[in-house]
């Protein structure tokens, strides 16, 4: 049956319906306006307009994403922009990289201070994994592993030099407790790195980038994901070699990738960077299930 024009005004004044609307008209408005799409177009090419509608449905997807588009556009454009430029996905179940929301608080013109919404990007650790693999440099990329009760032989903290003696029977591995996690990287060039954390420090990271009193959800239903997440992480993070291919529209540059990291150590007070994960520590953030930390008293 066709589709009357009532029919069709009554599904225009959803709410939804209204605010794709509005995002759609406010994105293109601020694209043009301040010419940015070029910018999108030189990066992605025919992708552009695909990259840009996905951006518009994750906005549509979190309302405190789409509170920072209203509050501070320019700050959710730019992210979409940095995710571009390293040609990573934002769309957060695929967990390459995040476009966060997070409280920002502004100085007006009469002295007096304003909270806005604003957003700021984030690499997850896959987007650092395959930011590696860019390199064509590895033969072992970086990688994590559980570390059992004996297999430590020896830790060196000043160069992480390691030594490990892993049982083979996996059955009796299984019997025994993880202490840590030991990451691992090597270069074609022969140049290796390894890092341990013992299972006290890594619940020590969980309990001070935690929201709320309790561990979160992530944490408590698999530690072990979590735990490896971190340790590569820190690995790739402080040590490895990674680079970002981008394009500003005449020529292409290679940037090691403690440049794109940088800007996460200068994060906004309440934004956490917690592995697989980001969020507020105002717990007013709302994010996807797979996302989301839960504590047991309820208070998210």
């Amino acid at each position: 049956m066709a589709t009357t024009s009532i029919q069709k005004a009554v599904q225009a004044n959803k709410p939804e319906v209204k605010a794709q609307q509005s995002v759609n008209t406010m994105l293109n408005s601020l694209l043009d306006g301040e010419k940015m799409r070029k910018r999108f177009d030189d990066i992605l090419g025919k992708r552009t307009p695909q990259f840009l509608s996905s951006l518009v449905s994750m906005i549509n997807d979190n309302k405190d994403l789409q509170q920072a588009f209203y509050e501070s556009p320019m700050s959710v454009i730019k992210s979409a922009l940095q995710a571009a430029t390293y040609d990573l996905p934002i769309d957060p179940t695929l967990g390459f990289a995040y476009i966060v929301p997070f409280n920002n608080t502004v100085k007006e013109a009469d002295g007096s201070y304003t909270k806005k919404k604003a957003a700021t990007f984030v690499i997850g650790y896959k987007g650092m994994t395959q930011l590696c693999l860019r390199t064509g440099a590895y033969s072992r990329i970086p990688d994590a592993v559980d570390v059992r009760q004996g297999e430590l032989l020896s830790y060196d903290r000043l160069t992480g030099d390691a030594e490990f003696q892993w049982i083979e029977d996996e059955d009796e591995r299984e019997k025994l407790p993880i202490v840590g996690y030991a990451g691992y990287f090597r270069l074609k060039n022969g140049a290796e790195k390894t890092i341990y954390m013992s299972v006290k420090q890594i619940e020590a990271h969980e309990k001070k980038n935690r929201k709320g009193q309790y561990m979160g959800k992530g944490w408590k239903e698999d530690f072990d994901a979590m735990a490896r997440k971190t340790v590569i992480r820190r690995l790739c993070g402080k040590y490895a070699l990674m680079s970002i291919e981008y394009q500003d529209g005449s020529d292409k540059d290679t940037v090691n990738l403690a440049t794109a990291l940088a800007q996460q150590d200068d994060l906004p007070d309440d934004v956490i960077v917690s592995d697989e994960f980001t969020e507020a520590t105002d717990g007013q953030i709302e994010y996807p299930d797979f996302l989301k930390e839960e504590t047991s008293n309820g208070n998210d």
